[in-house]
């Protein structure tokens, strides 16, 4: 393929992650579906990209995303922002550890990474900036996950 000598796939993850992000970012009322799956496979490809090509650049990366889901999503900057730079900073620990790990475990760790951090940033939103915490919303979430 010509173009793989110039597209490594840190790059190729980035463009789907912009494509993720502008259609997690959209409210298409009768596509409801659509807002959410996207942004299930957006966090799982940062919680990927942590866990398969963690560099400093990461951290912007991660800085940017967050900030744009805050800004696009609750028009305030928190929620998304800290707990994408905190799981950075946990897989910058914890790295070492988890290369040991076989495909199966990657993959649950990260459903498992996923699932708590929807929680915590629906629980940090609801502390900091009064939104409710809708249950339905999180099992809605939970089971796009999981499927």
């Amino acid at each position: 393929m010509l173009l793989s000598k110039y597209l490594n796939p840190f790059i190729v993850y980035n463009l789907l992650l912009v494509i993720l992000f502008s259609l997690s970012i959209n409210e298409i009322e009768s596509f409801s579906i659509i807002n959410s799956v996207s942004y299930i496979f957006l966090q799982y490809v940062i919680i990927y990209l942590g866990l398969y090509y963690y560099c400093k650049k990461l951290y912007i990366v991660c800085f940017l995303y967050g900030l744009g889901i805050d800004l696009f999503l609750i028009d305030q900057i928190g929620t998304h922002l800290l707990v994408f730079m905190i799981l950075l900073i946990f897989f910058s620990y914890t790295k070492k550890y988890l290369k040991n790990f076989n495909s199966q475990k990657i993959y649950l760790v990260i459903l498992i990474m996923q699932i708590i951090i929807i929680f915590l940033e629906m629980q940090i939103t609801k502390w900091f900036f009064g939104y409710n915490f809708y249950w339905y919303v999180y099992l809605k979430l939970f089971f796009i996950s999981v499927i």
